[in-house]
């Protein structure tokens, strides 16, 4: 049994390098591997992702899809995590991936194979994170400072609507239901 030490490096403007070193069973899938990499990394795995084979230059080649979205094309077929076993696309030290996850809040993660070890015979628990650098950074994200009902206003007027929710580029003949009398 081949186990597969991989570097998963977060793409961060940071000066700080933030990455973690996972060990997983070659025979295992990419779902797996997702999961370790959503755990050593925090996130709540709500969100998609997709695994993409790289070149030596990291352009992306094959996509491994969390789900099948039907989205592929005549020339290309999407590989789907949970039916596409490691070794099937990592073949040797160096290859390379790129992690996508949360494409709404793009997080890309460079992921190299670094190491292959060869066990005969090997009972312990794999996937798992070996060795860990750096804190990823937690983002504030805008408005939540503010309540509920603060943060509903704010958007309501960015819509372009009053405080009580009326359009304000539209005028109305009436200002509520009791000036409706006057109008009938």
């Amino acid at each position: 049994m081949s186990i597969f030490k991989f570097r998963v490096l977060l793409e961060d403007p940071s000066e700080e390098t933030i990455y973690r070193d996972i060990a997983i069973k070659s025979t295992q899938n990419f779902d797996d591997f997702h999961e370790i990499i959503v755990a050593a990394f925090g996130f709540d795995n709500s969100q998609m992702a997709s695994f993409y084979v790289c070149d030596e230059e990291w352009n992306k080649g094959q996509e491994i899809s969390l789900f099948d979205l039907n989205m592929e094309s005549d020339q290309t077929k999407i590989l789907v995590m949970e039916q596409t076993i490691i070794n099937t696309q990592v073949t040797c030290v160096g290859a390379h991936l790129i992690y996508s996850y949360d494409f709404l809040n793009m997080k890309n993660f460079f992921v190299e194979l670094i190491e292959v070890q060869v066990k005969e015979d090997d009972k312990g628990f794999y996937s798992k994170v070996v060795y860990s650098q750096g804190e990823v950074p937690v983002r504030k994200e805008e408005g939540a400072e503010l309540s509920d009902e603060e943060l509903a206003n704010k958007l309501l007027s960015e819509a372009g609507f009053g405080e009580e929710g009326e359009d304000e580029n539209e005028s109305d003949i009436f200002d509520g239901f009791d000036d409706f009398d006057n109008y009938q």
